[in-house]
């Protein structure tokens, strides 16, 4: 099971997205609600059915009732901690807008040519100051380079957790659909043993369609932290930043702002 990402922008509100995780919930009340009904319907076949029928309603009843512990064991890891798109989306739409996006575009300012003190003045100082606008770009560069890989984590975790929810509803959804029509038969009374069998089979199915939804959103998460990781990496290490702090000139002709104290850096006019 994969966690695709929109490759444009879909709307996905704070309202969208609670009620999806309120339907899984109306769906779970469903689920208890339904198993207790056939849990019901067949005790009172057992009493009801020959004996040779009856027997093997209780094992059955046995093994559902242990399938749908671990299914609610299941959901809770998810319900306990549901996640918040919306929020998360937004972080990643602000590191991209606010901070990226300005972020490039001062970038793109730090070149001799879009600099104006080279233009009009000139001296040791000045060359200087040239010189230094390199390294003052590509460490801007890298904050930029940081940004992406923010914010499109964020927008994969966050579409990654509306997947995870989306999954878990369809998936209940159905359960609830088939745990309605095996209700039905164990009311019959005759219908009630392989009912009983059908709902242990439908509870097993949803239970191994939860776990596998979770655990590939899990996975999908954790491919995700290994690229914030090597990002991460990358910046500790990375030549723009020596030292791990902000690139700064190693030569001290820059500090001298004189225009004529005659020690040979001062800064001139340009002729």
């Amino acid at each position: 099971m994969s966690f695709p990402v929109p490759t444009a922008p879909i709307a996905m509100g704070i309202q969208e997205f609670q009620e999806l995780v309120d339907r899984v919930e109306r769906y779970m009340a469903q689920v208890e609600k339904n198993v207790q009904r056939l849990f019901d319907n067949c005790n009172r076949a057992v009493l009801l059915l020959p004996g040779f029928l009856a027997e093997e309603i209780p094992p059955r009843l046995e093994r559902l009732r242990d399938l749908t512990r671990r299914l609610f064991m299941e959901m809770i890891k998810v319900t306990a901690n549901p996640g918040w798109p919306p929020a998360i989306l937004s972080a990643s739409d602000d590191w991209t807008s606010r901070v990226g996006g300005p972020v490039s575009g001062l970038a793109a300012r730090l070149t001799p040519d879009q600099m104006r003190s080279d233009n009009k003045w000139e001296g040791a100082a000045a060359d200087a100051y040239a010189e230094m606008l390199p390294t003052q770009k590509a460490a801007v560069e890298g904050i930029k380079q940081m940004t992406d890989v923010l914010g499109s984590s964020l927008t994969k975790i966050g579409w990654g957790i509306i997947a995870l929810w989306a999954g878990l509803a369809i998936a209940t959804a159905a359960f609830v659909a088939e745990l309605v029509a095996e209700v039905g038969a164990a009311a019959t009374v005759v219908g009630a043993p392989p009912a009983a069998g059908a709902a242990a089979l439908s509870t097993a199915k949803v239970v191994a369609l939860v776990g596998a939804t979770i655990t590939a959103f899990l996975t999908y998460v954790a491919l995700t932290a290994d690229s914030l990781s090597t990002m991460r990496q990358k910046l500790a290490g990375h030549e723009a930043y020596p030292g791990g702090a902000w690139p700064r000139s190693t030569t001290s002709d820059i500090e001298d702002g004189s225009l004529s104290d005659g020690d040979g850096t001062d800064w001139r006019l340009k002729l």
